[in-house]
């Protein structure tokens, strides 16, 4: 099959290990009017850092508040816990000042993403032949809601990124080498103040360099325009390298000097099979560039191919849902 543009997502996978989440910091999120549903204002929260929010239920995970971001923490108890997610529903809303956490639980790490030619889920609701109450007659009753689905692969790396660090927050870059494999192990990228006049970036082989613009011997490039400077240059764009903000940042601080940072944890391969029999959170991108996605837990039930090297796709997986329905929602 050929896929078509129009047809390309990305998928992340999380697996492995739980974290613990420790007093981590949830942000409201207005869904009163938009294609993920509609819930009254600061009804609906999730966990801040993006990193974070595929939450596990292998232990339950306890919610808290800070009344006026002021005084005591005190439990909640949501209506709902979209798994996978790291989203919470609230069935009375909080104040607009109020803080919210979670105080304990568990989260999942985005190990792996790849590219797909198609995908299809399916959002059910499973039924069951029961008997209630000593009747004799046998009903059939609605169940879990659950979901499954599959995936036509066609990359099968694992992507090198690597964040800036130091100084305050919102002055942060991270670069990701969206083509996957290890030769993204190799970039890097170095920010420099040279006193320039204007902003400038420059590739030499995998050496990604930008000059930061100065005034009065100072830089004054915020994390935003470095970014677009980045992401328009046609030699970063043939390393196959994307730049964005960090989770939790908005760009509006000035970048300092620093570097330079080489971008690591790039491999050449998944191994699909590898993947059946353990549960993972997927995420669907339909629009990588807003976020728009839905998230899930399911098994990988069967791996109908895997692709060689001159294959373009890699691998067939048919996903099982396990016990929560695909939730909608944005990044």
């Amino acid at each position: 099959m050929s896929p078509k543009p129009g047809d390309y997502v990305r998928v992340y996978k999380g697996s492995g290990s739980d974290s613990d989440y420790s007093d981590e910091p949830l942000e409201e999120v207005n869904l009163s009017a938009s294609k993920w549903g509609s819930y009254a204002r600061y009804t609906v929260y999730r966990i801040t850092d993006a990193d974070k929010r595929i939450l596990n239920d292998t232990v339950a995970p306890v919610f808290q508040k800070q009344v006026h971001g002021a005084g005591e923490w005190s439990a909640i108890t949501p209506s709902e816990i979209w798994y996978g997610a790291g989203y919470i529903v609230l069935s009375a809303a909080l104040n607009n000042d109020d803080l919210v956490r979670c105080h304990s639980g568990h989260y999942l790490t985005p190990t792996e993403f790849f590219g797909c030619a198609t995908r299809t889920f399916t959002d059910k609701t499973n039924t069951q032949e029961c008997t209630c109450y000593g009747d004799t007659s046998i009903e059939r009753a609605p169940t879990t809601d659950d979901w499954d689905g599959k995936i036509e692969a066609f990359s099968a790396k694992k992507c090198a990124e690597a964040t800036s660090s130091g100084g305050a927050s919102n002055r942060h870059i991270r670069g990701i080498h969206r083509t996957g494999g290890a030769a993204g192990n190799s970039i890097t990228y170095d920010l420099q103040d040279n006193d320039a006049a204007a902003l400038a970036v420059s590739v030499i082989g995998n050496a990604i360099t930008v000059d930061l613009d100065t005034a009065a011997g100072s830089p004054i490039s915020t994390a935003t325009e470095v970014i677009a400077a980045l992401n328009a240059d046609a030699d970063v764009q043939a390393l196959g390298v994307h730049f964005e903000l960090p989770s939790g940042e908005d760009g509006s601080g000035v970048v300092a000097d620093s570097g330079p940072y080489t971008l690591s944890g790039g491999s050449d391969a998944i191994d699909f099979s590898a993947m059946k029999g353990t549960r993972h959170a997927f995420r669907f991108y339909g629009d990588y560039a807003n976020g728009d996605m839905h998230v899930g837990f399911g098994f990988v039930s069967e791996v109908d191919w895997t692709g060689g090297p001159s294959d373009l796709l890699k691998a067939g997986l048919s996903i099982q849902g396990h016990g929560y329905p695909i939730k909608h929602v944005r990044e």
